[in-house]
């Protein structure tokens, strides 16, 4: 049988997470197919807040000495087996549904965890690669960013759409049965695709590494760092 051919992008496309404001995200309803108009979302009053500059020496300092075994996730975020959210991680976060309940710009806009943290470092059990998120939000009463739940949904998808480098792909074992799904799950995504040609000349990317556990179920905190939960 002949081998398939799998391509790679010219250039490795690498998302950075800026600590800049970015647009709020829509407002959700229960069955809704199509976001609501940014232009008429709400938005809480310290999203708008420039951030200052940071002290990276004093949050590294402080990320030591939070545990994430005392954080507790936003209700939105947290590993259910039926989380509020479908989300295909496959597709932009303003893609999201709402499972049974209208979710709103503010609620996205919520400090992702409780006490809020100023940055985050997410894994999954089939990612080689972390995903580092920075914060959008902005506390005026504790003069400190945080991140939020949108900041986290956005690094998600953005990290996970990184393409790989032909090392990468054969580090994962020339002919081996994990390639051969990985190259299945890039076949599927771009096969499916409004943007077929595009999305087939984009190569493969990280998160068809997830084969085909692409539906975000939550995140679970464990040793420093929290880890990706996904479903099928």
């Amino acid at each position: 049988m002949p081998s398939k051919l799998v391509r790679f992008a010219r250039t490795n496309t690498v998302h950075t997470f800026s600590s800049s404001p970015i647009p709020p995200p829509p407002a959700l309803s229960h069955g809704g197919s199509s976001p609501a108009s940014t232009s008429s979302l709400i938005t809480p009053p310290d999203f708008h807040v420039p951030l200052p500059s940071v002290d990276h020496r004093s949050h590294h300092k402080r990320s030591h000495t939070t545990h994430t075994s005392s954080i507790r996730l936003h209700k939105l975020l947290e590993n259910s087996s039926s989380p509020d959210i479908i989300y295909d991680v496959r597709r932009p976060a303003r893609a999201l549904e709402s499972r049974r309940r209208t979710i709103t710009p503010d609620e996205f806009n919520e400090a992702a965890t409780y006490p809020p943290i100023p940055s985050m470092t997410i894994r999954h059990d089939y990612l080689p690669w972390s995903i580092r998120v920075t914060p959008t939000g902005y506390s005026r009463s504790r003069r400190e960013p945080y991140v939020t739940v949108w900041d986290i949904l956005k690094a998600i998808h953005s990290s996970l759409w990184t393409t790989i480098t032909p090392g990468e792909f054969d580090a994962l074992g020339t002919g081996s049965e994990y390639q051969r799904r990985v190259t299945r799950a890039y076949e599927t995504r771009y096969r499916s695709s409004h943007t077929s040609y595009e999305e087939k000349m984009g190569g493969v990317r990280r998160v068809d590494y997830l084969v085909e556990f692409v539906y975000f179920m939550g995140l679970v905190a464990h040793d420093g760092a929290f880890v990706l939960r996904t479903s099928n």
